[in-house]
């Protein structure tokens, strides 16, 4: 078979390239500038890298996406492109529509003109709940309430999605994957911001000292690699018409815990434990944050049989080894 990545020189997009790669299918990745391609070698090796077909597309650019669909034919379309950062999205929010909404928008209708057996796989979030009541968990008709301009455009990308799917027949399944990490994920999100000045202090770059946000949020964190599994799984349970068109999985790890357990146990494995200070930086801080999320992905692991398969410290010493080498 045939797949598209969008977004795939981001944090997921390499991982899930190597998770198709892996089942023997053939991989074009939608690129905004063929020059980052090589960056990825990291995740994917030179290997899987030569196997892979860059095509230069941006969601912002609409007709970029329509020449994409216009070259391939493709059995499905794992959608992981996106404006993806909550705090930007404040100082940008027209930008998080255009590329959210309007360029998820024309992969739908590209799909339905050109190629209407394809199964679009939407990558949408969590954040389009907002805030949740922390004493219950957060399942898939959970109302969206966003409160961010990430948020809203994400919930708006999904509307846009379940309405195509239900009103012109456009094969579909949504994804939210709720917080996760691993290698590749980037220096302005929690956990690998922290990763990346132990990284920094231990190859003596910077002083012992670690500028942490709000520490406190509650989050359940899964490492990447068993996210894209189950996004890949996913799409063989629509093939296999497990899935109905518009339907909605959340995806999540296993353990709650509060943001500075995450860091104590990257101390702990890089050897800081007790060689270093925190301190508060002010612009690390949300604007709005939410602080606990404890979702319910029982759907998904009683659909397709899945649970995380990587432990949290496997994923956190991956993190640091990541960073130690990119620095």
């Amino acid at each position: 078979m045939k797949f598209l990545v969008t977004g795939a020189t981001g944090f997921a997009g390499p991982h899930m390239i190597n998770r198709i790669l892996l089942e023997g299918h053939n991989v074009v990745a939608m690129v905004r500038n063929l020059d980052t391609c090589k960056h990825i070698v990291n995740i994917l090796g030179e290997k899987n890298l030569e196997k892979v077909i860059f095509e230069k597309g941006d969601l912002v650019n609409l007709d970029s996406i329509t020449t994409i669909f216009s070259n391939h034919k493709f059995d499905g379309v794992f959608h992981l492109g996106a404006f993806a950062h909550p705090p930007s999205s404040f100082e940008t929010p027209l930008l998080a529509n255009q590329t959210n909404l309007l360029g998820s928008a024309r992969i739908c209708d590209e799909i339905l003109e050109k190629m209407p057996e394809c199964v679009l796989m939407h990558c949408s979030t969590p954040e389009v709940y907002g805030i949740c009541p922390g004493d219950r968990k957060i399942k898939e008709d959970t109302p969206m309430n966003p409160n961010n301009p990430y948020g809203v455009s994400k919930a708006a990308s999904d509307m846009y999605v379940i309405e195509r799917a239900r009103s012109v027949g456009l094969k579909t399944f949504l994804t939210r994957a709720f917080s996760h990490t691993g290698p590749k994920r980037g220096s302005n999100f929690s956990i690998s911001s922290d990763a990346i000045q132990i990284a920094k202090i231990l190859k003596g770059q910077q002083e012992p000292v670690i500028k942490i946000g709000n520490m406190t949020s509650q989050r359940i964190v899964a490492d990447v690699r068993d996210v894209v599994d189950a996004y890949y799984r996913l799409m063989l349970a629509f093939f296999e018409n497990k899935i109905e068109s518009g339907d909605i999985f959340h995806i999540a790890g296993n353990d709650l815990y509060p943001m500075q357990h995450y860091l104590d146990l990257m101390l702990e494995i890089s050897g800081l434990k007790e060689k270093v200070s925190l301190e508060i930086e002010p612009k690390f801080f949300r604007k709005v944050d939410i602080p606990i999320q404890i979702p319910d992905d029982s759907k998904t692991r009683n659909l397709i049989n899945w649970k995380p398969t990587i432990l949290i410290e496997k994923t956190l010493s991956d993190l640091l080894d990541y960073w130690r080498k990119e620095i």
